[in-house]
């Protein structure tokens, strides 16, 4: 067990060249205490070595971006370090792809954004590639992304063209809701598509289309359909032919039509009109030839019954 006089002698301290003993209280101060119990709190650790460096840090910041010249300095050395980054061969693109596109609408692209190539990418805005593409009457949406291998890829959804229209300025591709796509010197290459004229034809496409699947037995022998006065079509052959279709319920009259022309060969006959548009009373238009036979065949039957 320690003596108690050993345990005392460590509050003790002898004063120099004194045979003095003072004595030291083994408790901490009041202003220790406190700072040793605040040194305990999470909070104040937390503010002490991370609040206060990062309050210098910002001090010292704010005082040199105080100054124009600093800051005039720092955009600098920025800009610079950018523009030697971006001028690096590696990052440059050299070519440009168009996918999905026809070659009209290719060839539209390649003759805005060919030229610029090889360009840094950096120095491209690809929203504005966009909305300019999809500008263009044809395009329904486009992608404009850069793919690696310093390519510049653009992705085209397209507008597919459902008719030829015949407007009073030329030839133009229409989509099948009614938007005129572009324009075209010569039916030619599209001479897949049905062809539509007349006042009042885009209005009507929806009839158009249903006109068009009824008469699909004959489809070789059809040209087009013409809208008539904004109400009805006549639907137009090879050879000169006109089908003219009634107002009201036209592909019943043309499906009437059809079942006739099997039965009678009208189609094969020197006919250029066939008018439904009364159904309940056909009405024929015979060329001009085969009128002035038919009138010498009457001419003739006359005749010969009048010498009887």
């Amino acid at each position: 067990m320690q003596s108690l006089k050993l345990s005392i002698k460590k509050y003790l301290t002898r004063s120099s060249g004194q045979n003095k003993y003072t004595y030291m209280d083994p408790a901490p101060t009041v202003f220790s205490y406190r700072m040793q119990r605040l040194w305990l709190t999470p909070f104040f650790r937390v503010l002490i070595r991370i609040g206060l460096p990062v309050f210098c840090i910002f001090l010292l910041v704010s005082m040199f971006l105080s100054k124009a010249e600093n800051r005039t300095y720092l955009k600098d050395v920025v800009a610079e370090a950018q523009k030697s980054v971006q001028s690096q061969a590696e990052y440059r693109l050299q070519t440009l792809s168009v996918e999905g596109a026809s070659q009209y609408i290719s060839s539209k692209i390649r003759a805005k954004f060919g030229d610029i190539f090889p360009v840094n990418p950096f120095e491209l805005n690809l929203e504005e590639m966009r909305k300019w593409i999809e500008n263009i009457a044809a395009v329904d949406s486009a992608v404009v992304v850069i793919s690696n291998k310093g390519l510049l890829s653009i992705k085209i959804i397209e507008i597919p063209a459902k008719f030829v229209w015949r407007a009073k300025d030329g030839l133009a591709l229409v989509s099948d809701k009614g938007k005129v796509l572009r324009s075209v010197r010569s039916r030619a290459n599209f001479s897949k598509l049905p062809l539509i004229a007349g006042e009042g034809a885009l209005d009507a496409l929806a009839e158009a289309k249903n006109i068009l699947s009824l008469a699909s037995p004959i489809e070789e022998r059809v040209r087009g359909l013409v809208r008539v006065g904004h109400r009805r079509w006549n639907l137009v052959l090879l050879n000169g032919q006109t089908i003219a279709l009634p107002e009201i319920s036209p592909g019943l009259a043309l499906t009437q039509a059809i079942v006739l022309s099997k039965s009678q060969n009208l189609f094969e006959r020197d006919i250029t009109l066939i008018d439904f548009r009364d159904p309940r009373r056909l009405t024929l238009r015979l060329q001009p030839k085969a009128l002035d036979i038919m009138k010498k065949n009457k001419t003739v039957a006359f005749l010969e019954s009048q010498n009887e």
